[in-house]
């Protein structure tokens, strides 16, 4: 869980950190252009404004005057640039530095660059321009025009320190990178708090699973405040859920059949010892033989039921569904298989079924066993010379089961619990030595299997089970 975590807080960071350093590449990239257009358009505009500015005063003074020069000093001073005035000969004649015999008075500019200033009429370049500069420099080069308008009269120079073109634009881009840093900083500090938050609940569901599988089913976890999160939450608490009622009724199931297996073996056990050493006399012991073989019948039923059961758990009902019968045809058959026993105890049957076929979906056998069953436990728990009766009949796309019997009213309270497995009511537990406790919940259970329900009343001594069958 601790790598999940790392590894979502590391990708997290690594997003918002990549984005960052791209919006500090772009920018500076964006705002050194800009800067630098800037300044070279502030350089041309100058020099232009200087060169006209010079040749309407060589009118008067020549460019070597005084007045030139605190001309473009002043200039200088204001732009922070270094100017420069140069004849037709490309000999310096002034310049904007405060030294009056300044190095650069009297040099000579390359030829190669005058002749590209006069051919272009502006020349732009970075460099020392021959050597003039002292360090690189940006400089423009224009054309001093005659004041009759033919010709030139000389050259201005203006040129800014490639440093001094970035110095306004440094502090702007380590603001950015301040501001960027701590953007950085806030966003992982969210990120980590957001991904702990995240992975708090994921982290209390491993260690949930963990009791899971030690077999602490009763272990639950919280959701987060994230939707998805309290989703997962949700559906292993309902797995949890599950699995506990699951253990529980193994429990109880395995309890039961302990229970069930242990009367029946103990019953054998002890009379067949007694019978082996004596204790039983000759005269008694055919009875106790037959109540042994009773006793091991009894054993095979409760063995055969519970082998039904798990067969019918693993039957695939979707498939059943595809097939398709008369359900009173199988009626019919169920009530002709327990008539013995109906004569027996001298019951009235009483049937009533639709003249015409009634066809469900479903596999005939299942259902015979679920009919089977029911009647069968109506046929053994109605009264001697009661009456029992099976009705079918076909409501609103369904066909309707009921069998019923005149017998013991069941107590109100047992009725939730009538199709719990090896449940036996008051009445059966006096009536009944044959039943298991399997029966009615083998019943629930393929009815439930098919999607369908079944109900069950008991009052005033008529008992009546009615179930339905989706119809063809």
């Amino acid at each position: 869980m601790k790598s999940i975590y790392w590894r979502n807080f590391s990708l997290t960071a690594g997003i918002v950190l990549l984005s960052i350093l791209l919006d500090v590449v772009l920018f500076s990239w964006l705002s050194f252009n800009y800067t630098v257009n800037e300044n070279k358009k502030t350089l041309r505009a100058t020099a232009y404004v200087l060169a006209d500015t010079t040749s309407a005063k060589s009118t008067e003074v020549s460019l070597d005057d005084w007045d030139i020069r605190m001309l473009i000093l002043s200039v200088s001073k204001s732009s922070d640039v270094h100017i420069s005035l140069a004849g037709t000969d490309g000999n310096v004649l002034t310049c904007s530095d405060s030294d009056l015999f300044c190095r650069h008075i009297g040099c000579v500019l390359p030829e190669g660059v005058l002749e590209k200033v006069s051919e272009e009429g502006l020349y732009e370049a970075r460099g020392t321009l021959g050597g003039y500069y002292d360090g690189s420099m940006y400089y423009v080069g224009v054309q001093i025009p005659a004041p009759q308008g033919d010709g030139a009269i000389g050259y201005v120079f203006v040129a800014v320190s490639t440093d001094s073109m970035t110095l306004l634009w440094r502090p702007i881009v380590s603001l950015f990178v301040l501001v960027g840093s701590v953007v950085l900083l806030i966003a992982l500090m969210a990120s980590l708090i957001v991904t702990r938050r995240q992975m708090t609940p994921l982290h209390e569901m491993a260690q949930a699973a963990g009791k899971l599988a030690k077999g602490q089913f009763d272990v639950r976890v919280k959701g987060g405040n994230i939707e998805e999160i309290e989703e997962l939450a949700d559906a292993f608490n309902m797995m949890a859920g599950s699995m506990e009622t699951a253990e529980n009724n193994r429990r109880e199931f395995v309890a039961n059949v302990s229970h069930e297996l242990k009367t029946p073996m103990t019953t054998i056990s002890g009379f067949a010892d007694g019978l082996l050493d004596g204790t039983i006399p000759q005269e008694d012991s055919q009875k106790y033989i037959a109540i042994i073989a009773e006793e091991t019948r009894r054993l095979s039923r409760l063995v055969r039921r519970m082998l039904d059961l798990s067969r019918m758990q693993s039957v695939d009902t979707s498939k059943l569904l595809n097939s398709s019968f008369d359900v009173t045809e199988v009626a019919r058959n169920a009530v002709l298989a327990l008539g013995p026993k109906m004569d027996d105890k001298k019951l009235d049957v009483v049937v009533e079924l639709p003249e015409e076929e009634v066809l469900v979906r479903g596999e005939s056998d299942t259902i015979m066993q679920v009919i089977y069953n029911i009647l069968d436990n109506a046929v053994k728990f109605a009264h001697e010379g009661g009456t029992v009766k099976l009705r079918i009949w076909k409501q609103d796309q369904k066909a309707n089961v009921a069998i019923g019997d005149t017998g013991e009213t069941i107590p109100e309270d047992d009725l939730p619990m009538i199709f719990d497995r090896f449940h036996k009511s008051d009445r059966s537990r006096s009536l009944d030595r044959d039943g298991v406790g399997l029966g009615l919940y083998i019943v629930k259970a393929i009815l439930t299997g098919y999607g369908e329900d079944i109900k069950v009343t008991s009052k005033d001594g008529w008992t009546e089970f009615v179930f339905t069958l989706t119809l063809k």
